[in-house]
């Protein structure tokens, strides 16, 4: 089987997070997490493509590689930012402290240490992996702000004169037996000197916050992050959203109680924003796949870009147009192998089987079960948004290995994997159809 025919994959080998999204000079550029010698995860890399369009995509191989002592064994998550008309570089370096056996790839449980680490370049094309250095350096044994093992993944942006620094991190309350998560914020008159401002967290949500994105819209900050262990059963980690806000001034952050997810299939995972050439804010997710299909040698995959906006109280994300805008031809026919796009409303009952992949309106919740086209003994098969208030608009995109759900104008989302789809749909309603156009 083929690639998707828009979706993002890596050249070879493994793939997860999306790192130093950016528009600088003129294109698009998506670093990510990329192990280069086997379909695995490992010793972390970051892989480099660019773009015009964000639908295009030019692989340009390997930017970052570990290179100094501090990060030996992985360049971990991090992001990108522009200033002085250059893009700087900031991510998590990691060294094992103990190996997975004798695998010098793979660190054994908790085995190693974290760094927030810097590297500018002056065109997005070139990256010097001597010129790195420390920004933030690993935090003590029993720290009070960081854990000296798990504070990773730097967001960085501006605000007003400074320059702040988001990590996802945890710490140990007193009195309670399991860590909270948290995240942690750094502010910087320049970018290259960083001290601590101040932290944010909810015990109640996860034991550790991973890839924090903070961001405001119509004047709302909002934090996206990805916590771990929040469910028993299923995916333990998952992407999820809540309003905040920053006051750089007090230098306090306070967040909402209420957290949601951020896509209710939960493939998705680790997202990051960044503003587009319009200066709409849209967010690029990586899509967690359980196994690569029929041997292939690539694994991952990036959910289509999504612009991100805040009204009416909530989040809403919605496919980028400059992917919406290529479905303009109508079809009745189904491929599972080439992109599509199917626009469908549902009432209370009704259901629509796409390929194996059943959608079901039932008790305004919207239900879908991919237990026909996702491997036997993996987690995760049913799935089911919040109540819809008596409305269930879907526009349905479909991509191979992929299934983007998104209901009523993008109030939620659902993001499926799915292995060997049919191409047949089954429909108690009528349906539009649209695949790419000439």
């Amino acid at each position: 089987m083929s690639r998707p025919q828009l979706h993002f994959t890596p050249r070879d080998h493994w793939m997860n997070d999306p790192n130093g999204l950016i528009y600088f000079n003129g294109e698009y550029h998506l670093f990510y997490q990329y192990f280069p010698y086997e379909n695995a995860w490992g010793t972390m890399h970051w892989g480099h493509s660019v773009s015009t369009d964000l639908v295009h995509w030019k692989d340009l191989g390997i930017a970052l590689y570990p290179s100094k002592p501090y990060d030996r064994n992985g360049v971990f998550s991090g992001s990108a930012i522009e200033i002085d008309h250059q893009m700087v570089l900031y991510y998590t370096g990691v060294i094992y402290t103990a190996y997975k056996g004798d695998d010098i790839h793979r660190q054994g449980p908790d085995a190693f240490e974290a760094c927030q680490v810097m590297l500018t370049s002056k065109d997005g094309y070139h990256f010097d992996n001597q010129q790195k250095h420390i920004v933030v350096p690993t935090f003590a044994d029993n720290d009070p702000i960081g854990h000296r093992v798990h504070t990773r993944d730097p967001k960085v942006w501006k605000q007003d004169d400074r320059y702040y620094m988001i990590l996802g991190s945890k710490f140990l309350q007193p009195g309670h037996t399991k860590t909270t998560g948290q995240v942690l914020i750094y502010e910087s008159l320049d970018g290259q000197q960083w001290s601590y401002c101040t932290r944010a967290y909810d015990d109640t949500i996860g034991t550790m916050w991973e890839c924090p994105d903070y961001f405001t819209l119509d004047q709302q900050g909002i934090l996206i992050f990805s916590p771990e262990h929040i469910y028993k059963e299923e995916y333990n980690s998952v992407n999820m959203w809540t309003k905040a806000t920053f006051d750089p001034h007090r230098q306090t952050m306070q967040i909402d109680p209420e957290i949601q997810l951020l896509d209710y299939g939960r493939d998705l995972y680790a997202s990051q924003t960044a503003l587009d050439e319009q200066g709409r804010r849209f967010m690029i997710s990586w899509m967690r796949m359980p196994l690569p299909d029929q041997d292939q040698e690539w694994i991952g995959m990036m959910a289509y870009p999504r612009l991100v906006s805040y009204h009416d109280q909530t989040l809403y994300t919605t496919v980028h147009p400059h992917i919406d805008e290529l479905f303009t031809q109508p079809t009745t026919t189904f491929s599972s192998r080439e992109a599509r796009k199917l626009l469908v409303t549902l009432q209370d009952g009704q259901s629509i089987n796409i390929g194996g992949l059943v959608l079901t309106y039932q008790n305004d919740h919207l239900l879908s079960d991919r237990t026909q086209v996702f491997p036997q003994n993996q987690i995760g098969t049913r799935f089911e948004t919040p109540t819809l208030n008596g409305k269930c608009e879907l526009a349905i995109y479909t991509d191979q290995y992929i299934t983007e759900i998104y209901v009523n104008s993008g109030h939620y989302v659902l993001s499926q994997i799915v292995y060997g789809q049919h191409d047949t749909i089954i429909s108690q309603v009528a349906y539009q159809m649209f695949k790419i156009g000439a």
